[in-house]
């Protein structure tokens, strides 16, 4: 089952790192880059590798529910 979230990183992605993500919404705000994207669990495991692999600082993942991807940081948590 698909299920969307928003994953938090430190800081902003160069273009290669960027790259890495494509396909998902990736966007800077201030100091951390929120990469949103409808995953199944394996998907997300593998975002999650693709984080680990390229040294990236995870902060934050969370389901989240409510605006389609890319949209304003009012997402409501499914918790």
């Amino acid at each position: 089952m698909l299920a969307r979230y928003e994953i938090r990183i430190g800081g902003r992605l160069d273009e290669r790192a960027t790259a890495a993500f494509a396909g998902l919404d990736v966007a800077d705000r201030g100091s951390v880059t929120v990469i949103r994207g409808e995953f199944d669990q394996a998907g997300l495991h593998g975002v999650l590798e693709r984080i680990r692999f390229l040294g990236l600082d995870l902060v934050e993942v969370r389901r989240v529910r409510g605006s389609p991807a890319g949209g304003d940081d009012s997402i409501t948590s499914d918790r």
